[in-house]
């Protein structure tokens, strides 16, 4: 018996000598030895409560001893097995829990489990993750086939981090990452775990890293088709890197600790060339254009310009973020290309290249009439801009302007309609204080919450609404237009100084029908100032012709010089400034477009008989509307609402002689009336007479209110009180919208 005991103990005895020998033969010699293993457990890190175990293996990664169990203490994922007695210091540990899903900012619903292998001789405090589950199998195969730990650990290290393009931390261990570190480890941690969890339920996951745990295990690298897997995990995680980046810190401030995330977009190879992070820019890198403008004639041309640049640079990013910007104001279904009729492509064409860093650009030639601007950029893989060619071509003035298209006259009908109500509802106001006297009907329908104030107030804020859509619709395709609307503007906001003096000027479709809530007046002197301004610069754009507005929509729309100069002439008069405002008046008569005849613009009929008929020599512009009887004192709205006039002009411009000292002149063109219309004058001045003539003649015109203002004759003509020469505000907006009211209302 003791025979057998003593030979058992020497056998053993042999096996163990034998198996220290073969391990100090690759410097591997141990005793058995207490360690005290701790760390943490990431994916996201494991919850509280996850299990995990700790099984000693000798060098050849066998299993040997008994194994260990704890749990995770907390939600970072923290766990210790406090001291343990290992007689080999090799040992695998497994974790399985529940834990931090980062890609969709929340704890999952299944389990995970992960592993690692670790030379405790090296370390004690040791992390499981999923990139040293995934360098598990490759450790063991290594091994397997003569390797020691050491060299099977290091070999898998640059294998794995260069299958990720990450060879920068191969050298470190990467149960020595951890997610709340704050470094460059911690984010390529993040960014690989979060590469394989993107768009992957937690058995999907499971499944998905058994499979590259095989492939790497058995070859070092991962297979073409996990590779372009990986790739298009990639581009669909690259516009939630900031969410995964936001869902870390924020998960870690839940469970009070404030962590640090580098941005993640470095730790990707998204260029594919084998190195993650070397396809942006870094701290004190630029990239440098050739030239950064290009002037192109209309005809176009070619251009090349080099680009110097550190890393690579593309026409349009490989990948980006995804694009949060807000919507169009204006509606692209409402506002499409059929703004203009029958039009080719106006805008800048241009065809663009990138190879070696040289750019070429090929820019065909414009079918514009104004110069146009276009851009070329140049970006990382990453969407970030570097660079930018800015490209300005000239028009082609000779170019015919393009004629509406169906939104166009769509949008200018609903706009015309709006001036129609507003117009003649102006007519009718002015008939009011016409009979003033008569009747006394100011006090009667002139009033903060009469109707008719608000009718007009309304009518103009919703064509100046319709107006300003159009332009910022039409200034983003050609912008052709703009004079044109300009002119519009001009016109409706005169009207409006004239009647309400300060009104809150809307240059913006952000405000509402009036500008919106708590918007406050604009001086008319500042008013007047743009109204100028953009009229100075619309008769530079503007057609020399006869001014058509009863037509179609485009004889509406597209007014002429004519229009603009009448316009600017009465701003001028109406600021007392008759200087400037008489040789505008005076370039309208010598253009010969206008001729007097018989009309009286007093009477409606006739005005209708204008139209009717298509004769119209008098007419210059003119809105169209039906017939409404106010009362017996031939109160009335006509259908045709003459805005401009060539009578109109002819007694605006011989104020504006009187008013500079050329009271002869005036006379004459005062006869001119007389003998066109057959009318008498009364009065002793040539002020009187002009006066009478209006009175007459204007009464439907939309005019006599700002020349009876203008010239001193309101109060008296109309049997007014000082401040009835302002209209009210209407009473909802002063109440809705915060705007002061008009003293003595």
């Amino acid at each position: 018996m003791k025979l057998r005991l003593y030979i058992g103990g020497l056998v053993a005895f042999s096996v163990l000598f034998s198996s220290c020998g073969k391990d100090s033969e690759k410097g591997e010699s141990f005793e058995p030895h207490t360690y005290n293993v701790s760390g943490k457990v990431e994916k996201g890190p494991f919850v509280s409560g996850s299990a995990i175990t700790i099984q000693p293996m000798d060098s050849k990664l066998q299993v040997r001893g008994d194994f260990y169990s704890s749990t995770i203490q907390d939600d970072m994922g923290n766990f210790s097995f406090g001291s343990k007695l290992f007689e080999a210091p090799y040992a695998e540990l497994t974790a399985n829990g529940y834990f931090f899903n980062e890609v969709e900012g929340e704890l999952s619903s299944g389990t995970l489990s992960l592993r690692a292998l670790v030379d405790l001789s090296d370390k004690t405090t040791v992390n499981v993750n999923v990139l040293t589950h995934l360098k598990y199998q490759r450790v063991q195969r290594l091994v397997e086939g003569g390797m020691s730990f050491k060299e099977a650990n290091t070999q898998a290290q640059k294998e794995l981090f260069t299958a990720f393009g990450l060879q920068r931390y191969e050298d470190k261990d990467a149960s020595s990452f951890s997610i709340i570190g704050g470094t460059d480890e911690s984010a390529a941690l993040i960014a690989i775990s979060s590469l394989l969890i993107v768009d992957r339920s937690e058995a999907a996951l499971t499944e998905y890293l058994a499979k590259l745990c095989k492939e790497f295990g058995d070859n070092g690298a991962f297979t073409e088709s996990t590779r372009q897997q990986m790739k298009e995990d990639r581009n669909a995680l690259a516009g939630q890197l900031s969410a995964v980046r936001n869902h870390v810190i924020d998960r870690y401030e839940e469970i009070g600790l404030s962590v640090e995330v580098k941005e993640l977009a470095y730790f990707f190879d998204w260029d594919n060339d084998g190195v993650a992070g070397n396809e942006t820019l870094q701290e004190g890198q630029t990239v440098t254009l050739e030239t950064t403008e290009l002037q192109v004639p209309n005809q176009g041309g070619n251009y090349t310009i080099k680009i110097t640049s550190p890393v690579p640079v593309y026409l349009e990013p490989l990948i980006s973020e995804d694009d949060e910007s807000y919507p169009p104001l204006i509606s692209e279904d409402y506002f499409s290309t059929d703004i203009y009729e029958g039009l080719v492509d106006a805008s800048v064409s241009l065809e663009k290249s990138l190879e070696n860093n040289v750019l070429t650009i090929n820019v065909s030639p414009l079918n514009s009439r104004t110069s146009k601007e276009a851009s070329v950029k140049v970006y990382d893989c990453m969407g970030n801009e570097v660079g930018e060619v800015k490209i300005a071509q000239e028009g082609n003035p000779d170019m015919p302007l393009p004629k509406l298209g169906e939104s166009g006259k769509t949008v200018v009908a609903s706009f015309a309609l709006e001036l129609a109500k507003a117009f003649s509802q102006w007519s009718l106001m002015e008939q009011y204080y016409h009979y003033n006297k008569e009747a006394n009907l100011v006090p009667q329908y002139i009033s903060p919450d009469a109707t008719i104030i608000s009718d007009i107030w309304n009518s103009f804020y919703r064509a100046n609404r319709m107006n300003l859509m159009f332009k910022e619709a039409e200034a983003k395709q050609l912008g052709v237009y703009q004079s044109n609307f300009d002119v519009w503007n001009a016109l409706y906001y005169y009207y409006m100084v004239v009647a309400w003096g300060d009104v809150p000027y809307v240059d913006s479709t952000d405000f509402g029908v009036a500008g919106g809530s708590s918007i406050s007046k604009t001086p008319q002197s500042e008013i007047f100032s743009r109204l100028i301004k953009e009229l100075q610069g619309a008769m530079d754009n503007l057609e020399e012709k006869k001014n058509e507005s009863l037509g179609d929509a485009n004889d509406f729309f597209f007014v002429s010089k004519d229009v603009a100069r009448i316009l600017l002439a009465d701003i001028y008069m109406y600021q007392g400034n008759y200087r400037q405002a008489e040789p505008l008046l005076a370039k309208v008569i010598s253009g010969g477009f206008y001729m007097l005849d018989s009309s009286n613009y007093n009477q409606k009929e006739t005005i209708t008989d204008l139209y009717n008929n298509g004769s119209g020599t008098e007419t210059i512009l003119a809105v169209r509307n039906d017939v409404m009887t106010r009362s017996n004192i031939s109160l009335g709205i006509p259908s045709l609402v003459p805005l401009m006039t060539y009578t109109d002009v002819l007694l605006s411009y011989a104020e504006c002689l009187c008013k500079n000292g050329s009271t002869s002149d005036a006379e004459s063109q005062l006869n001119k009336i007389v003998a066109a219309k057959g009318i008498p004058l009364s009065g002793t001045t040539v002020l009187d007479k002009i006066k009478s003539a209006r009175l007459q003649l204007s009464l439907y015109c939309d005019v006599n209110f700002a020349f009876l203002k203008r010239t001193g004759f309101a109060k008296e003509v109309y049997g007014v009180e000082d401040y009835r020469l302002l209209l009210p505000i209407p009473q909802g907006d002063v109440i809705a919208g915060g705007i002061s009211q008009n003293t003595g209302y």
